[in-house]
């Protein structure tokens, strides 16, 4: 496992792997951003950190929302190599020992990596879940990982915090031989957050629920206008 100082800063290029199949009932909302403060070393050079194991954050939705079906997620990674790679992302519960990545709740297809035509080989990709069937509902707090695989050059996820949307601890899941542990960047220094925003709707029985309750608000206000 490698911590990596990236010197300059570029813009990003989104790319989306799966279909746009869009909700037709509800708009999708953020419910999770940590896209907002890069992490930097003295020099202001961005961090990022690589490896070859599964890696990923514990992230926690915004209380205020209630959305928890997903809609999409986006992370900003480096890629340094002369052609694409691949990269698998995984969705777990904290149900593991000691709080640990426990059940899958979702594995994105194999999805190809772009080398970033940019000076600072920065990019981002968006796992599309809005047409995923069945439908991908998460906890208020789970962990969202990367794999990263037939590179041409070193590949690693972007460091980045505070987030502005939702929270996430000071730390990171890294698996190792089967085992999950804990691991912090710069001793701790920084925050072990990496760059990604989610998107989500609401579950679909919420929906239902205020559809069905603003048809009976409608329904009520029109027998009264009749018995007036």
């Amino acid at each position: 496992m490698r911590l990596y100082l990236l010197r300059g800063f570029s813009l990003f290029a989104v790319f989306s792997w799966l279909a746009v199949l869009p909700f037709t009932a509800s708009a999708a909302s953020i419910v999770y951003d940590n896209t907002a403060v890069p992490a930097t070393d003295g020099s202001g050079n961005q961090l990022y950190y690589s490896s070859a194991n599964e890696f990923g954050d514990e992230i926690t939705l915004d209380p205020a929302s209630t959305a928890r079906t997903m809609s999409a997620l986006t992370f900003y990674y480096f890629y340094d190599g002369t052609s694409a790679g691949n990269a698998t992302l995984r969705l777990y519960d904290n149900s593991g020992v000691g709080g640990a990545p426990g059940t899958l709740l979702d594995t994105s297809p194999l999805a190809p990596l772009p080398a970033p035509a940019t000076p600072g080989h920065q990019g981002s990709l968006t796992w599309d879940l809005s047409g995923a069937v069945p439908q991908v509902t998460v906890p208020n707090t789970f962990t969202w990982t990367i794999q990263f695989s037939g590179l041409s050059g070193t590949a690693g996820l972007l460091v980045y915090g505070p987030p502005t949307v939702g929270s996430s601890f000071n730390d990171f899941w890294e698996d190792s031989g089967g085992t999950w542990s804990t691991h912090l960047i710069s001793g701790g220094a920084v925050p072990g957050d990496f760059a990604a925003r989610v998107t989500a709707v609401p579950e679909p029985g919420t929906l239902a629920l205020g559809v069905t309750g603003l048809l009976a608000v409608v329904a009520s206000a029109g027998y009264r206008r009749l018995r007036r």
